[in-house]
């Protein structure tokens, strides 16, 4: 995440970058790197083959092909690129933004008709709980983007008291 921006200009960053990942000729051109429709898990293999992460400093970077060309990143750059990739696939998938601190994709699953978590960084599936259980975060804003849209899902990630 961008810590240093107010609120606002972080949530219109991933409204900016949800509509960006969208975009039918980005897709096209995506689309080029894969043969066949890949996996989620294939998918995640294919973003930790081009990016590695960092935590250092870094160039931030918000076009999954500068990303590639950059090759490494932090959470953002991991699931720009991962839900790019699952859009290219012919997924429906949207970004995820934790206000405190992070951000993963959802992607539809259409057998269960509901949003699945991965974190594309953590390489974990279908984990909504890992942040508050295993990273001891307690959550209060965390929203999806997809297509300049945006959603409350808090509810998602919140463990039961």
């Amino acid at each position: 995440m961008t810590a240093s921006l107010p609120d606002q200009e972080v949530i219109e960053m991933y409204r900016r970058i949800s509509k960006r990942v969208a975009d039918p000729s980005l897709l096209k051109r995506l689309k080029r790197f894969f043969k066949g429709r890949q996996t989620l898990s294939q998918l995640l293999e294919w973003v930790h083959a081009k990016l590695k992460f960092n935590k250092g400093d870094i160039i931030r970077h918000e076009d999954p092909f500068e990303i590639i060309k950059y090759g490494q990143g932090k959470c953002r750059e991991f699931s720009v690129l991962f839900t790019a990739a699952c859009l290219a696939n012919g997924y429906r998938a949207r970004l995820i933004l934790d206000m405190s601190d992070h951000a993963w994709t959802e992607v539809w699953d259409t057998k269960r008709n509901k949003w699945i978590h991965i974190d594309p960084s953590e390489k974990r599936i279908n984990n909504p709980e890992m942040y508050e259980q295993d990273w001891k975060k307690d959550l209060k804003e965390v929203y999806a983007f997809e297509k300049g849209n945006m959603e409350d899902v808090t509810k998602t990630y919140k463990m039961a008291k």
